[in-house]
């Protein structure tokens, strides 16, 4: 099977099993992303069963990118080895099982271009602040469900506003927004 029918596939199963994937349109905006920022180096804290993963794979392995994933569940992390192993990609996108608080710092300082957040909400500025040491000079972070959790994200807000963080939400679904900080 190829990449894009088992994309397909792949999102089919989330709809059906309640997987919290990103959405196409969101995949799609995260892509065209990728291509214009040129990315080279990726970082995503957290990422189900790799559907965004494989998406973001498909666009940076034209340019020799890299992408790391972190995932905190032992399901999501099972599930992810079997879908990029189908799609072969096992030696092409790394995963890391644990905690992202405790994983992040262990990564080299000013080495990934984008960093996609979306997992963990309540926990966003933390992921954020351990993120901003470890960019590049120009760079792209997208935080997504600012806006269906916002609740949960309260430490974020405060956090960009103390420190004069400029970003922008973008309406990507009805309740998906996502948060765009670029460099």
């Amino acid at each position: 099977m190829d990449r894009i029918q088992f994309l397909k596939s792949l999102r089919q199963y989330g709809i059906e099993n309640t997987v919290p994937n990103i959405s196409d349109v969101n995949a799609k905006l995260l892509i065209d992303l990728i291509k214009v920022s040129n990315t080279k180096n990726m970082l995503e804290i957290w990422t189900a069963n790799w559907f965004s993963a494989i998406n973001f794979w498909i666009e940076l392995e034209k340019v020799g990118g890299k992408l790391l994933t972190i995932d905190f569940s032992p399901k999501s992390h099972e599930e992810a080895k079997v879908n990029v192993s189908k799609v072969w990609l096992d030696d092409t996108i790394s995963l890391i099982l644990w905690n992202a608080l405790d994983e992040i710092p262990k990564l080299i300082d000013n080495s990934y271009d984008f960093i996609f957040i979306d997992g963990m909400m309540r926990r966003s500025k933390d992921f954020l602040e351990l993120s901003l040491p470890k960019l590049k000079k120009w760079w792209i972070i997208i935080i997504d469900d600012v806006i269906k959790f916002k609740e949960k994200m309260v430490w974020l807000r405060e956090y960009m506003l103390e420190n004069n963080i400029e970003y922008n939400v973008l309406p990507i679904d009805i309740d998906d927004w996502v948060m765009m900080i670029v460099k």
